[in-house]
């Protein structure tokens, strides 16, 4: 009597890990195409060669003005030189995990204008053993998207 309830647990068992595979398949996703994504990506370039027109061109136009030219140099030096130190010339390995709504922070709505915002989710490698899960975020002001940070 125990044996038929055996086989339907197995086979219970077997069912859910198949669906569960699958489901897992289908939820990977290619954001490859994805404008903000690319734009993520490009950030990193941006972060290598320290261009600061690239990098101050990729921010709502207020930017300039709320920071000052002094500020965001600054940043954007300190964002070179952590990316030299973990990834030498380029990453290895850059995977996008995900795009999801994130939260608009009051002061954005306020002094920029901000409607929304999307974090791109990305994980970086170094063939040097480095490696880790960060994001960049964008905000939609009217209807452009900007870029606010990308941590490293």
């Amino acid at each position: 009597m125990n044996k038929p309830w055996m086989a339907l647990i197995l086979m219970g068992t077997l069912a859910g890990t198949l669906i569960s595979t699958n489901l897992q398949a289908s939820t990977e996703q290619n954001f490859s195409d994805d404008p903000l994504a690319q734009r993520c990506i490009k950030m990193l370039d941006i972060y290598a060669t320290e261009d600061f027109d690239a990098y101050v061109a990729e921010f709502p136009e207020p930017w300039l003005g709320i920071f000052g030219e002094k500020t965001l140099r600054k940043q954007l030096a300190d964002r070179h030189g952590k990316y030299v130190k973990e990834y030498q010339a380029k990453p290895d390995t850059i995977k996008i995990k995900a795009i999801t709504p994130a939260k608009v922070a009051k002061i954005e709505q306020e002094k920029l204008g901000a409607l929304e915002a999307k974090e791109i989710d990305l994980y970086i490698a170094s063939n040097k053993g480095n490696s880790s899960a960060t994001a960049c975020k964008y905000l939609r002001i009217g209807d452009s998207w900007y870029f606010r940070s990308l941590r490293l």
